[in-house]
This record gives C-alpha cells, sequence and structure tokens, in this order.
C-alpha cells in the first residue's frame, strides 16, 4: 500500500484492520494451548498451575496492549505531523528526489 502525504489516520485504520486478525489468532491459540497447563491436570498438575496461569494473564495482557495501548502511544509519539515520503525513486512524485522531466 503506497501513503500519500499526509493521510496519517487512514494509514492507522488500515495497519489495524490488516494485523487484527493475525494478532487474534495467534493470541487465542497460545491461549487455548496453555487452558490444560493452568487447569493443572495430571501429575505434578499443582507445581505447573501457576505458570500457566501466569503464561496466560500475561497474553491477555500483551494482546489487549498490542490492540489498544499501542497505536495510542505511537499517535502520542508521532503527533500530527505531516507524513513524508521515505521514497528515494525519481519517478515517485511524492518523493523529495521527484525529477519533473
Amino acid at each position: 500500500m503506497q501513503r500519500k502525504a499526509g493521510d496519517l489516520r487512514t494509514a492507522y485504520v488500515a495497519a489495524s484492520a490488516s494485523r487484527l486478525r493475525p494478532i487474534l489468532m495467534t493470541s487465542l491459540a497460545m491461549i487455548a494451548g496453555m487452558i490444560p497447563m493452568a487447569i493443572g491436570l495430571g501429575e505434578s498438575g499443582d507445581q505447573t498451575s501457576p505458570l500457566g496461569i501466569a503464561v496466560i494473564g500475561g497474553l491477555v495482557f500483551s494482546t489487549v496492549s498490542v490492540l489498544f495501548f499501542l497505536p495510542q502511544v505511537y499517535q502520542y509519539a508521532v503527533g500530527r505531523r505531516k507524513y513524508i515520503s521515505a521514497s528515494l525513486d525519481p519517478d515517485d512524485p511524492d518523493s523529495k528526489n521527484f525529477n519533473e522531466q
């Protein structure tokens, strides 16, 4: 996706929409895989159960942080600065190296 100058809000929404599904799928798969450990079934279940609960709690917190908190921190850090293309292509009209011939 090539961005045009100044459309950071659109870029945030597009990036969030494209990353939501993979983040949720990997987090939920890991949480589902840790449930048997957190329940503490089998031998030494009493010893491994707290580890499973801690891992599930950390995954839930990190998933929520990545989906909701991190974009806000990024937006605060970037602010309302205008987007400047980093393209070095002389044929790209948004590039600072654009040559009109």
